[in-house]
């Protein structure tokens, strides 16, 4: 193996290891969101700035992912949903009004699905090293 080789593996290596902390981070920053948005309802309603602050930071997290899937050589159906994950958060910001809200909530479970499914992919392919059987387009949570 080449020193060239040797560098575009260890890239390929960092940016899989990165897609994979940065699937999981923007689950939990869902997680978050949703908990933020229960206690802005049913606890104390200032709490709403911080949901709103909140949404600021994980919307970029989606790009990045695109980008490092790219580099790292993920999957493509995941690396495209990485880009769903973006606009879909950012349709996010039309649904907060009016009669749209309702959507909002329940458009948050879609995001959450999708996001799940992203991150626990790129579990297996980085931490179990499975990556061939996802270009076969098996499902990755049955095996």
């Amino acid at each position: 193996m080449s020193m060239s080789e040797k560098i575009k593996t260890k890239i390929q290596k960092y940016s899989r290891t990165l897609f994979f902390l940065l699937a999981w981070i923007l689950l939990l920053g869902i997680v978050i969101q949703v908990s933020l948005a229960g206690f802005a309802v049913f606890v104390d309603g200032g709490i709403w700035q911080k949901h709103r602050a909140l949404v600021n930071i994980i919307e970029f997290i989606p790009p990045f992912m695109f980008i490092l899937g790219l580099i790292g050589r993920i999957p493509k159906l995941y690396t495209s949903l990485s880009v769903v994950l973006f606009f879909f958060i950012n349709f996010q910001y039309y649904t907060t009004y009016r009669w749209l809200g309702a959507i909002h909530a329940a458009f948050t479970l879609v995001i959450f699905i999708i996001s799940l499914y992203v991150a626990w992919a790129s579990y297996r392919i980085v931490v179990k090293g499975k990556k061939e059987k996802y270009d076969n387009r098996e499902f990755p949570i049955t095996s």
